[in-house]
């Protein structure tokens, strides 16, 4: 009985119920391991899905 279009933790649902919150952001420090080593920064990232945030300051 149970359908994924009834379940309260669809995230379709939830975007619609508090379109606010997609908007959310908070920095956090991302690591990426290449051939060279790793490098740490810092970026900006959504709250609801971990992507980054893309900046147009960076040129």
């Amino acid at each position: 009985m149970n359908s994924a279009s009834q379940d309260p933790k669809d995230p379709s649902q939830d975007a619609e119920a508090q379109p606010s919150e997609k908007d959310e952001t908070f920095n956090t420090d991302v690591s990426e391991t290449d051939e060279e080593g790793t490098t740490v920064r810092e970026a900006e990232v959504r709250k609801d899905d971990l992507s980054e945030v893309k900046s147009g300051d960076n040129k």
